[in-house]
């Protein structure tokens, strides 16, 4: 069975779609794609470029799994005594890579919305004191909204190129709703303070 790295899937869809295009070409018998440990085994004789170009297609990258790798970890576990090596290397495929990332997004959103969220809906929801710049300068208010708006959609950007890519490719993900719905309220947020002004 040959093994590929596939990169760019965020859900059970994600998966499910590599593995139709990929067992939609020739030669290959069996496909089984993994969307915990982003990888893809495939049983048939189709050739490596032909599957990656499938899976490429489809909207997410492929390669495949590095023969050095497992040469490398075949050694370690013949001089360890067998499973030791195996089990290092099961591990590091198993390691979780994405959550640190994912995590650090999130902090760094929370730090530029709770201003956001402070000058869109404290005063109006409990009585918040806003800043006395704003007093009927709604344009001001806006213009800050627009600004820590557009810093958030920036600094998770990742969901709206993944889910614009997919759709551009016919297969929408969790992160294409994530992409259009924030990016449809974004835009009539726009037209609406250049509505006031």
């Amino acid at each position: 069975m040959k093994q590929f790295n596939v990169t760019g899937m965020s859900c059970a869809a994600c998966s499910a779609r590599v593995e139709k295009a990929v067992s939609k070409v020739a030669g290959v018998t069996s496909c089984s794609v993994s969307l915990l440990t982003n990888s893809m085994g495939i049983e048939g004789n189709a050739s490596d470029e032909a599957i990656i170009e499938a899976v490429v297609n489809a909207g997410y990258g492929a390669s495949l799994k590095s023969q050095a790798k497992s040469d490398s970890s075949s050694l370690i576990s013949s001089v360890s005594g067998g499973q030791g090596g195996k089990s290092a290397s099961a591990e590091d495929s198993l390691r979780d890579r994405e959550s640190p990332i994912l995590i650090k997004r999130l902090f760094s959103s929370i730090i530029f919305l709770i201003p956001l969220m402070y000058v869109s809906m404290g005063h109006m929801m409990w009585n918040w004191p806003l800043p006395s710049f704003f007093d009927g300068n709604h344009v001001a208010m806006g213009l800050v909204q627009l600004l820590l708006s557009a810093i958030v959609m920036i600094i998770n950007q990742k969901f709206f190129v993944s889910g614009f890519k997919s759709l551009l490719h016919r297969a929408p993900t969790m992160d294409t709703l994530v992409a259009l719905g924030s990016a449809s309220a974004f835009v009539y947020s726009v037209c609406a303070l250049f509505a006031m002004t």
